[in-house]
């Protein structure tokens, strides 16, 4: 009893102090049995959870810039140059994204303060691009205009790695940030350019080529960001009440 009666006088003295260090004694233990409770593990319903949130609300499609480009036509005897504008583009089937792989968790405090990360890998099983082009042919002593062509592109399928951090410093209020996403790997893209009627044969392989490299540019440079934008926006709307509802 007389323990007990030292142990509340000294509370009562030096309350500050003391209710500092026992906060701070019990945050470093939840955190300490939340380490050992989940460890490392899988986050997958967490990360399916965000997926189907995406696939209702996120954007199905971006448009893009039309644009002008100036290719050389191998004829073997002349190299006749082909000025050609690429208009209406549109990426769709953008919110065909599923997990690919098992969302893995890791826990780090390395850099002082206690975070969760999941990494992951998705699947892009379902883009397509569609555009419309026209061009003139010069070189040849006059111009000659080509017919309206129609660019329908197939990609076989994306792989996007994605790494989610969750701190955890704040027991009450966590902090989830997109620290990255990328696309580790870009499948078989088929090209079908129609339109350009048997004489227009020799266009279609350069052509096939432009619209291949343009379309990994703006996978890069349009669809990676645009996914990792409407992650964030995931959390900022959807921020988890608590590190239990991330572990599967």
């Amino acid at each position: 009893m007389d323990v007990v009666i030292l142990v509340l006088l000294l509370l009562f003295l030096f309350s500050d102090t003391m209710l500092l260090y026992i906060v701070t004694t019990f945050v470093v233990t939840c955190l300490s049995l939340a380490h050992a409770q989940f460890g490392e593990g899988n986050a997958n319903a967490f990360v399916d959870e965000i997926l189907a949130d995406v696939k209702k609300t996120g954007n199905d499609e971006i448009k893009l810039e039309n644009e002008k480009f100036v290719l050389i036509i191998d004829l073997l005897l002349i190299s006749p140059q082909l000025e050609l504008e690429v208009r209406n583009g549109v990426f769709r089937g953008l919110n065909s994204l599923n997990r690919s792989s098992d969302a893995i968790v890791t826990y780090d405090e390395s850099n002082g303060a206690p975070v969760f990360t999941i990494k992951n890998s998705m699947l892009l099983s379902n883009v397509r691009m569609r555009a419309n082009a026209q061009g003139k042919v010069k070189g040849f002593g006059f111009d000659l205009t080509m017919p309206n062509i129609v660019l329908n592109v197939l990609i076989d399928g994306v792989d996007v790695a994605s790494v989610i951090d969750i701190d955890i410093s704040d027991l009450t209020g966590l902090k989830p940030k997109v620290r990255s996403v990328e696309l580790s790997d870009v499948g078989h893209i088929d090209v079908q350019v129609t339109g350009l009627g048997n004489e227009g044969d020799a266009l279609a392989s350069p052509i096939s080529t432009l619209v291949v490299n343009t379309t990994k540019r703006d996978l890069q440079n349009l669809v990676q960001p645009m996914i990792k934008d409407t992650l964030q926006k995931f959390f900022e709307k959807n921020i988890p009440a608590d590190i239990s509802q991330i572990f599967g």
